[in-house]
């Protein structure tokens, strides 16, 4: 019986040595010939594959939901030097708080973390800026400091305090002040005065108004003594001189002179807007002045003749009047000889003759001239010989139906009321042939858009949030539908080819048309397949 069934063992062995041998070749439903064990077991396991794609999705979410949950950073301070960022770096290592850099000069914190973090940089006296104020003097009295020492330490303390009173100002960014304090002499001649320069980085864009210039200006001269205010010289980090310290005095030069008519043309506009947004509002009225000013220095001399106007010069008058007297010679009183003739009684002469008539004679002369006038005439370089005044100003709005707004320009009795404004403010001159042009056009609404800047920047946040978490969401969506979902397809239709391969449908039914050796045929190839040790070692067996 052993002898009998040696053959169909043989013959079955030569059947599952062929299978071994398909295996072996890789020839079977295209697997690789190469294919490792564990592709093999991979390929073999394709639910496992499913499972492992989607613990990998899982994490994915998890990883997700904590980058989304992750606190923003935001700046603790910006613009800072290299020197100040590397002070705060370190101190942000010793007390083990997270940080970020960007750029050069910004250090950025967890958003819950920042006014702590601005807290604890100032108790540290480490927070950004020029130096220390007047707390440099809070320490205890250190013996052997010198006058010198004291003197620069104030200096220095003021320079700090006027910058930090500076910065308050919304349009200025930072700011430096410098002091020259001169040293206190006893002789008058050699005093000098203290001056002062002033630096200021403007936020954006901004541009400082001439008023708070001044008032800069103002400010530092006040706060240190023997400063006059024409001392103080401001300038922004672009270069551009912003104080007037001198009155617009025009000089020769042509490059000064173009500086003096950009001058002149920025403080008529200064003037007429700061007056305008009085009346139409804050940002709704826009002023541009052009000016046409003399260049050339001219002197003349006239002497001019009016024949038509004659001027007494001089006069002279003469009267003369004469009587005539009697002449009868008389002698010596006493002599007989002497005694006239004809003696009256009373002792008066008598004479026969009749008396002499009085002469008068006058004369008068007068001198007449052309009455003349003599001129001279310096017109300077720099006067206004014409001004030429644009205004635009804002009108109304009107909410219709629909709720389109429709712009409402100003009435003419309201343009022409500024336009009699804008003539007086200015030194309107019809005789120079200036010209001033007011128009009511839409504009901008700057306060509105403050506001409507100052709304978004409150729900940025949210937003932020809130996009973030959506990010991670449509993240998983897409995973699951281009990743997870064709996995999951090819995955069943493997199954299915591989049933239809072993002849059986999903329920283990033989399909119509294929032989039961066929079918037992892919089972045996199937499970060799699956565990290729295991059919090894049954073909060792069978063998030995």
């Amino acid at each position: 019986m052993a002898e009998g069934l040696r053959p169909q063992q043989g013959q079955g062995l030569s059947q599952n040595q062929m299978g071994n041998q398909d295996v072996l070749s890789g020839s079977v439903d295209g697997v690789p010939p190469m294919m490792s064990n564990f592709q093999t077991t991979i390929i073999n396991n394709r639910r496992g594959i499913l499972f492992f794609a989607a613990a990998m999705m899982f994490v994915g979410f998890v990883g997700l939901m904590l980058w989304s949950s992750e606190s923003p950073y935001r700046a603790v301070y910006s613009g800072m030097d290299e020197k100040d960022a590397a002070a705060i770096v370190e101190l942000l290592q010793k007390e083990k708080i997270p940080y970020k850099l960007q750029g050069a000069g910004t250090v950025l914190v967890p958003e819950d973390q920042v006014y702590a973090v601005r807290l604890t940089l100032a108790s540290a006296d480490m927070a950004p800026g020029n130096g220390q104020g007047f707390e440099i003097f809070d320490r205890a009295n250190e013996f052997g400091v010198s006058d010198f020492t004291q003197k620069v330490n104030l200096q220095r303390a003021l320079q700090v305090e006027l910058s930090r009173t500076i910065e308050v100002l919304p349009a200025v960014a930072a700011a430096r002040v410098h002091l020259v304090l001169p040293k206190e002499s006893a002789f008058a001649e050699r005093d000098r005065k203290a001056s002062a320069s002033v630096m200021l980085k403007l936020t954006g864009n901004k541009k400082l108004p001439q008023q708070s210039v001044d008032a800069i200006q103002s400010l530092v001269a006040s706060a240190v003594a023997e400063l006059d205010r024409a001392a103080v010289t401001v300038v922004d980090s672009s270069g551009n001189m912003l104080s007037a310290n001198e009155k617009l005095q025009p000089s020769g030069e042509g490059q000064s002179m173009m500086d003096y008519e950009a001058r002149l043309e920025t403080s008529y506009e200064a003037r007429l807007t700061s007056m305008l947004e009085q009346v139409v509002g804050s940002g709704q009225a826009i002023v541009r002045v052009s000016a046409d000013i003399n260049r050339e220095h001219v002197e003349s001399n006239s002497h001019i003749f009016n024949p038509d106007e004659q001027v007494l010069r001089s006069s002279k008058a003469i009267d003369e009047k004469r009587s005539a007297v009697d002449a009868t010679p008389m002698g010596v009183p006493g002599m007989a000889s002497n005694n006239p003739d004809n003696v009256g009684a009373d002792g008066a002469l008598v004479s026969n003759e009749p008396p002499k008539e009085e002469a008068s004679r006058s004369e008068n002369t007068m001198n007449y001239e052309i009455s003349s006038k003599t001129e001279q005439r310096i017109t300077p370089f720099g006067t206004i010989e014409k001004l030429s005044i644009a205004v635009i100003v804002g009108g109304a709005y009107t909410e219709g139906e629909n709720g389109v707004k429709t712009f409402v320009p100003r009435s003419e009795a309201e343009l022409g009321a500024i336009q009699d404004l804008v003539r007086s403010a200015s030194g309107f001159s019809e005789d120079r042939g200036d010209t001033v042009e007011v128009q009511s056009l839409p504009l901008h609404d700057i306060s509105g858009a403050a506001v409507d800047d100052m709304d978004g920047l409150v729900d940025k946040t949210f937003y932020l949030e809130l996009l973030r978490y959506g990010l991670g969401v449509l993240a998983l969506l897409l995973v699951a539908w281009f990743i997870m979902r064709p996995m999951a397809k090819r995955i069943a239709s493997t199954d299915e080819r591989e049933q239809n391969a072993l002849g059986v449908d999903s329920n283990g039914v033989p399909l119509p048309g294929v032989p039961e050796s066929a079918i037992q045929m892919n089972r045996a190839r199937a499970a060799i397949l699956s565990d290729p040790n295991r059919a090894s070692r049954v073909v060792q067996e069978w063998v030995s």
